[in-house]
């Protein structure tokens, strides 16, 4: 069964304006059973604020990952985004943080069809 709503879809939209982070979280909300107060407090891993300066989606991602017991999607995020650190891909440019959701959303869509 595939989600209706992507992550970007709630990237930088409004109502709530949310970050790479929290857009994720968002999307995967029913999927994982993820609270409110969660999706708040990602509030604080965008923009390239997330651990070792993780990109803020695949940390979200990631989160999801660990929490369900499946592997990383670092390397393969890595693949497509030149980097897991927000700065470099940022600096490298070829990958907008648009793109970096949407990967991270990919990532995990397919690690649970993989996992189904």
């Amino acid at each position: 069964k595939i989600k209706e709503m992507k992550a970007v879809d709630y990237f930088h939209k409004k109502p709530a304006l949310l970050n790479c982070a929290q857009a994720i979280l968002t999307a995967w909300q029913k999927e994982y059973d993820i609270a409110e107060n969660t999706i708040l407090e990602f509030k604080q891993y965008g923009g390239g604020r997330a651990f070792e300066g993780a990109c803020g989606a695949l940390y979200a991602a990631e989160y999801l990952m660990k929490k369900h017991h499946q592997q990383s999607i670092y390397k393969e995020f890595s693949v497509y985004a030149g980097s897991i650190a927000c700065k470099e891909i940022r600096k490298n440019g070829a990958v907008s943080c648009q793109k970096c959701v949407e990967i991270a959303d990919e990532l995990l869509q397919n690690a649970r069809a993989k996992k189904e």
